[in-house]
């Protein structure tokens, strides 16, 4: 089974239907070409929300806080701003602020963004607290970090001691 396949055996409530992202708009929008594995996820989990408090974005939501386009331009403008501690990061790995992507968010504000890679199996994931200078990179697609971090395998600097549940589940709201 694949990671992807292991985070959908999660219990959960809601519509688990197709998930409609509008990929022309927000890879014309964002300037990049989204990896395969990443269309495929956010095909599965786009609008769903892990443990009432992890919420995958979707691209094209109409609901602008959960759409991927808009939150991915809100959040570099954000860390271009106020996180200068991330660009040396972000710089070392080849890239900026101006190309991330903002895949996910928390009821925190933590941001969870993509660092872009010209290999796509070589994109990473980080997570970056809503307020102050912790962080987490993972080097792995979304759907892996998610499943270690539920797992707890992973444990992050950024999200509370109380996420996840025991028991992680689900919500889909492929229509958000």
């Amino acid at each position: 089974m694949t990671d992807l396949d292991l985070l959908a055996s999660l219990p959960y409530t809601g519509d688990n239907e197709p998930v409609l992202n509008d990929w022309a708009r927000a890879e014309k929008s964002l300037h990049t070409t989204f990896p395969p594995t990443f269309k495929k996820f956010l095909n599965t989990f786009g609008g769903a929300k892990f443990d009432d408090f992890l919420r995958v974005y979707r691209a094209g939501a109409d609901n602008e806080n959960a759409d991927l386009i808009a939150r991915t331009l809100a959040a570099r403008h954000t860390l271009t701003e106020t996180r200068p501690h991330l660009h040396r990061l972000l710089e070392d790995r080849g890239t900026s602020t101006a190309e991330v992507i903002r895949w996910g968010g928390t009821d925190n504000a933590d941001m969870l963004l993509l660092i872009p890679h010209p290999d796509p199996d070589r994109w990473a994931v980080l997570t970056v607290i809503g307020r102050g200078p912790e962080y987490d990179l993972y080097e792995g697609p979304p759907e892996s970090y998610l499943l270690c971090v539920l797992r707890g395998r992973l444990m992050s600097q950024v999200f509370p001691d109380d996420f996840p549940d025991e028991e992680p589940t689900v919500q889909y709201s492929p229509w958000i």
